[in-house]
């Protein structure tokens, strides 16, 4: 593993992967979390093709396309630091919660990795793992809001 600065979001994400393969073994659900490029610098004609193509601005960061606890899936909104979510990130996080996904906002990689644990120990859908009847009691999880 490659030494990464983990005080902006890119090192926090490349450090969230490695630690997510380190653990595909426990939750193999983990070899479906992905990364969503939507941020980032780029010259006005990737931009605009980028536009063209579907890419929207606001969308969370990362994906886990894994049913938990009654929703469709984990969004996570990483932030480093004191940097806090736009409001058109806060939209879309609150979009995707009315639409049963469990859109969150977590600073650092840490927080993200214990709120990955925390959504993969809910119950299945096929009835499994944990039975969790509040947001209380789902590990910290809840809905940004």
């Amino acid at each position: 593993m490659r030494n990464v600065r983990i005080d902006n979001e890119a090192g926090a994400q490349e450090t969230l992967f490695n630690w997510a393969q380190y653990r595909y073994a426990r939750y193999p659900e983990l070899e479906l979390l992905y990364h969503i490029p939507n941020g980032g610098k780029r010259d006005a004609c990737t931009a605009v093709n980028l536009k063209r193509q579907g890419v929207k601005a606001g969308v969370p960061d990362l994906h886990l396309p894994v049913a938990r606890g009654g929703y469709h899936g984990l969004y996570i909104e990483l932030k480093v630091g004191s940097n806090k979510p736009t409001q058109l990130q806060k939209k879309w996080l609150s979009s995707l919660n009315e639409q049963g996904y469990l859109a969150i906002v977590c600073y650092g990689w840490q927080e993200a990795a214990d709120q990955l644990i925390n959504y993969l120990e809910l119950e299945t859908a096929a009835g499994g793992i944990k039975n969790i009847d509040n947001g209380a009691a789902q590990g910290g999880l809840m809905p940004a809001t």
